[in-house]
């Protein structure tokens, strides 16, 4: 374990990212389909489109966790609603680049681009699902990973300390 939750603030980023971007993805998904009599299905799609967003959507969600935690520093924001609007505003920053510098990469035919759209993939997947749906994700993700980071934030003592 790290001294500042770096670990446990990157594995929260990852895991809870992902699943907010394809729960928006699969909600938006969702409302255009038909009904069903079976909610079993409804949930195996959720649960695996959810593990094809942790692969694809990896490399995108550190890279906005990266990015969100240092400028939050810089500015010293310490509140959830400051850290949830940061999100909403990076995240479809982030869909919006990325996702358009995977469409670039993957028409090309050399190795380095097949592999660049390969970790790109989730982005691109995002972008075209709609980039406003990284909204909502990242607002939620900007809320938890400020709650994780003031977990693991050094802890100012109340009382001074006394040489006696």
């Amino acid at each position: 374990m790290t001294r500042r939750g770096s670990l446990i603030y990157y594995l929260t980023a990852w895991i809870c990212g992902c699943f907010f971007m394809s729960l928006a993805i699969w909600i938006r998904d969702l409302w255009g389909a038909t009904v069903t009599s079976s909610r079993s299905r409804e949930a195996f799609g959720v649960l695996f489109f959810y593990f094809y967003a942790l692969v694809f959507g990896a490399l995108a969600v550190l890279i906005a966790a990266f990015l969100l935690r240092r400028i939050m520093t810089r500015l010293k924001c310490k509140t959830p609603l400051h850290w949830a609007i940061a999100g909403a505003i990076l995240a479809p920053v982030l869909v919006g680049g990325l996702g358009e510098w995977g469409l670039r990469a993957g028409g090309e035919q050399r190795l380095e681009p097949r592999l660049l759209s390969f970790l790109l993939l989730g982005p691109v997947m995002a972008l075209q699902a709609g980039w406003w749906l990284a909204i909502p994700a990242g607002a939620a993700t900007g809320y938890l990973l400020c709650r994780v980071q003031r977990a693991f934030a050094p802890q100012q003592s109340e009382a001074p300390a006394s040489n006696s």
